[in-house]
């Protein structure tokens, strides 16, 4: 990435309709923390991360460690950390929406600046709506210079929305995993 400045932690639920608990769905409070940050025990998800889109679509537990994402016909929510990452540990739990979701995207995304398209560096989880009885897809993508072509979708071999589940980035000096 040369001298860009290090990636965002980025989730943004896009289209109609969702509830959950680790956004994008919704998200627990500090599963993301610098290398070099010394992050309270105590911290809420609000110490670490900012709302992007509609606020009033926002509610949070009364611990604060948990914010669930509401969508509706017209808007769109979602969230990117307030730090900026060189390399780590990333990981989300997710419980996607049920039923009928056709037309809800869920991210998951990393990318190296929002400001810099068209040559942003991207690392991408979409997690695809579906018709009722349909398989879930997950499209995955890597943007390097704002070029992808990188795309691959998996079906999910379980229920994303019977529980929350794990979705994680390794990136490291030589990897991204």
């Amino acid at each position: 990435m040369g001298s860009r400045r290090p990636p965002l932690l980025v989730g943004a639920l896009i289209a109609a309709i969702a509830a959950a608990s680790c956004v994008p769905g919704a998200w627990s409070a500090g599963e993301a923390a610098p290398v070099n940050a010394t992050t309270p025990a105590a911290a809420t998800f609000g110490d670490n991360f900012e709302i992007t889109g509609a606020e009033d679509h926002v509610k949070t537990s009364a611990d604060g460690q948990t914010w669930y994402l509401y969508l509706d016909q017209k808007t769109g929510v979602g969230f990117q950390t307030k730090q900026r990452y060189l390399f780590g540990w990333f990981s989300m739990k997710l419980k996607l929406v049920g039923n009928d979701s056709a037309g809800v995207v869920t991210a998951y995304y990393m990318c190296s600046d929002v400001d810099a398209a068209p040559q942003r560096d991207e690392l991408d989880f979409e997690f695809l709506g579906n018709r009722t009885g349909q398989p879930y897809i997950i499209q995955t993508n890597v943007y390097h210079n704002g070029v992808g072509g990188r795309e691959m979708r998996h079906s999910l071999w379980f229920d994303p929305t019977a529980d929350f589940h794990s979705y994680s980035i390794l990136w490291n000096a030589k990897n991204i995993v």
